[in-house]
């Protein structure tokens, strides 16, 4: 009996026991997860008190009284705010406990974002400026990729052309990086001439400040074989763009930090985790790293809070302090709904393994002017033409050229490039003498595929290259690969580009190869730069399948004299004076100097269904995406003549644009959504335009 009741009164004990901890789990789930509307007892003075003074000045911000700044260098303020209510208290201890957020408090929330990412402006928000030590002060600010101008002593730091390759070539000791050193040592003198050349003619080239910039080439990180087997077929257009950044940034005096492997920018940036992400190296904080404390490096904290991330949709943060200065390479370029992560999460069918990067697109640059949105660097183009008569008669007994018919050669190093292509081939060996530098001449697509009256030389290296082209009449297009830099190769050295045309173009919506590009751009040749901005004598696109009008054209092509042929945008001083441009006059972290300046700005209102940038070109010029900012308003509508009846502001991607059935004026609701690619066949879109240089795109004729 005793037991029996020592055993009731242990039980009733535990179901007590039991009942209080449940109870207690049920008040902090609710703590945790009441709306932020609600009253939750919270006082954030008690909770920093404790806090290091991360936020400073507060007392000077005007509690429950600020009003979130809508501005188009801050697209995502206001979105980070709504999404802080919702999210806070699924991480209280970082958010809460560590940086004192207060959900029910814009003025703290501004605060938070303006100290931990890019997404408040400045002024809007006093800040702390940290405590630096005499060591520190006289270290530069890096920036990722490229560089926005560096904060110093106030005196500006006078660059001159560096004209010694011993620093680089340094940072270029590894065997891996065999080919990036001969290209930069056969072009050195050139890039050296043309940037004194740029110097003496232009002063505000030589008004350039020093920039500590860091290259992390981020494809070669996650794919060594590339950089291994540069000589042995792989493709070369990536690494001909990263050769002639490294060398246009060291020669113009700035300092560079160059990196291609994980563990190296691991020790940089402390633990992060950086995952396969190629082609697009980007940087992105989360709230939960900031809490490890990371140790500082000597590229700051702002690039020590960077991980390489797959989607920035699911971060669990605010973004990089330093997002804004990020320049990301991306050979085929990025459309507007690809690049929010905020209209890509509406938007289902918006699959890519690329894009989601959250910045203005012209932070985004390609290898050719693809689309008006993102920005062009390009490349150099190794032209090579001083070569002696009597180097090239020994050239040519040396590779068995000696047909008295026109060589042509096959732009291919592998033979699966042939696949398809035999009976165009063919009728192109009746007039030409068909050569190769096709790479496994062992292998069976080689014996299927590549015709035995090729002869073929196998992979060569750039010098020889260039020999041989010059002894060439024609380079032989076969619709792959697509926009690399061979073709430019060969009209500088006068052969004549045959470019396959496509009919329909190819696109994501019919071609594997696009199918997971970040961007709907239609490719209507093999290389649509040439198509577009060369054309005939140098380029002809037709379809190579219509084998009457392939037979009509290599007769026109052998009875022409054509001369080398080379942009200017594709040369060392072309190159040399866009970067320059692009480093010391566009600036995405702060208000500046409008570049190009507005007063260079066309405005047009559209046909209905065009899109901005057909509207610019049908009248001759390019659609100019910065301008968008400046356009966005009814006022500019109604300059022709158009009532807007209606008046809406939406994240659109044809925004700014009328609609002529209600009379309905849409603005631009999001500026990363700003587009000049995108249209919708009831609207007509408001165009900011702008003029161009020949042979140098990037600028408009009065820009410098």
């Amino acid at each position: 009996m005793r037991s029996r009741r020592r055993l009731i009164a242990n039980l009733a004990v535990w179901i007590i026991v039991m009942y209080l901890l449940i109870q207690c789990g049920i008040f902090v789930y609710k703590l945790e997860d009441r709306s932020v509307t609600e009253e939750i007892g919270f006082v954030p003075n008690e909770r920093t008190n404790n806090l290091p003074k991360l936020f400073q000045n507060r007392a000077q911000v005007p509690l429950n009284n600020c009003s979130i700044p809508d501005d188009w260098l801050y697209p995502l303020c206001k979105y980070k705010i709504e999404w802080m209510k919702q999210i806070w208290s699924k991480n209280r201890e970082c958010y809460v406990n560590q940086h004192g957020v207060d959900p029910k408090d814009n003025c703290n929330l501004l605060i938070y974002f303006s100290e931990s990412g890019k997404f408040v402006l400045n002024f809007f928000i006093p800040r702390r400026k940290p405590e630096r030590t005499k060591r520190q002060k006289n270290k530069h600010r890096i920036d990722a990729l490229l560089l926005r101008k560096t904060p110093s002593s106030g005196v500006k730091t006078s660059l001159h052309v560096r004209d010694d390759l011993t620093g680089l070539m340094h940072k270029l000791n590894e065997s891996k990086y065999q080919f990036m050193r001969d290209r930069i040592t056969r072009l050195w003198p050139e890039w050296r001439a043309a940037a004194e050349r740029l110097e003496q003619q232009k002063p505000s080239f030589g008004n350039r400040q020093r920039k500590n910039i860091l290259l992390f080439m981020g494809a070669f990180a996650f794919f060594t074989k590339w950089l291994e087997k540069a000589y042995d077929g792989v493709s070369l257009g990536e690494m001909v763009q990263w050769s002639d950044l490294i060398a246009s940034m060291y020669v113009l005096g700035h300092n560079i930090t160059l990196s291609a492997e994980q563990d190296t920018i691991n020790r940089y940036f402390s633990t992060l985790s950086i995952k396969k992400y190629p082609f697009l190296d980007i940087g992105i904080v989360r709230c939960d790293w900031l809490r490890s404390k990371p140790k500082q490096s000597k590229f700051g904290r702002e690039l020590l809070e960077m991980s390489k991330i797959y989607q920035i949709v699911d971060f669990e943060g605010p973004g990089c302090n330093y997002q804004c200065n990020l320049r990301i390479l991306d050979s085929f370029g990025t459309d507007a709904e690809f690049n929010c992560p905020e209209y890509k999460v509406l938007h289902k069918s918006l699959k890519s393994s690329w894009g989601g990067q959250d910045v203005h697109l012209r932070q985004i640059m390609t290898m050719f002017p693809h689309s008006p949105d993102n920005l062009f660097l390009g490349f150099v183009v190794d032209k090579a033409l001083a070569v002696e008569e009597n180097r090239l008669n020994s050239f040519k007994q040396t590779t068995n050229i000696s047909s008295s018919k026109p060589i042509g050669l096959l732009y291919a190093k592998k033979a699966a490039y042939l696949r398809g292509r035999r009976k165009y081939i063919d009728v192109l060996s009746k007039y030409l003498e068909i050569h190769g530098t096709i790479a496994g001449n062992g292998s069976e697509d080689y014996k299927a595929l590549v015709p035995d009256y090729v002869i073929n030389h196998g992979i060569m290296k750039g010098g020889d290259l260039q020999k041989l082209l010059r002894t060439a009449k024609v380079f032989i297009g076969l619709g792959f690969p697509y926009e690399g830099p061979a073709p430019l190769e060969a009209i500088s050295q006068a052969c004549v580009f045959i470019n396959p045309k496509f009919d329909p173009p190819h696109s994501r919506s019919n071609t594997g190869f696009f199918k997971s590009k970040p961007t709907f751009r239609e490719v209507t040749s093999q290389h649509p730069y040439m198509e577009t901005f060369i054309g005939k004598p140098h380029v002809y696109t037709i379809d190579v399948n219509n084998l009457n009008l392939v037979e009509a054209t290599i007769k026109e092509i052998i009875s022409l004299e054509v001369k080398p042929f080379l942009p200017y945008e594709w040369t060392p001083g072309g190159m040399l004076e866009r970067l320059n441009a692009f480093v010391e006059k566009m600036d995405f972290c702060e208000h500046g100097e409008q570049w190009p300046p507005t007063e260079e700005m066309h405005l047009l209102l559209g046909s209905k269904g065009d899109s901005c940038k057909e509207t610019c070109a049908r009248n001759g010029f390019l659609c100019e995406p910065s301008f968008f900012n400046h356009i966005n308003s009814v006022e500019e509508f109604e300059k022709f003549g158009v009532d807007c009846d209606k008046q809406t502001k939406e994240n659109r991607l044809d925004a700014p644009s009328y609609a002529p059935a209600d009379k309905a004026c849409t603005l631009q609701g999001m500026s990363l959504l700003f587009s000049c690619v995108s249209k919708d066949p009831e609207r007509r879109r408001l165009c900011p335009c702008r003029d161009y240089q020949e042979e140098q795109v990037a600028f408009c004729k009065n820009c410098d």
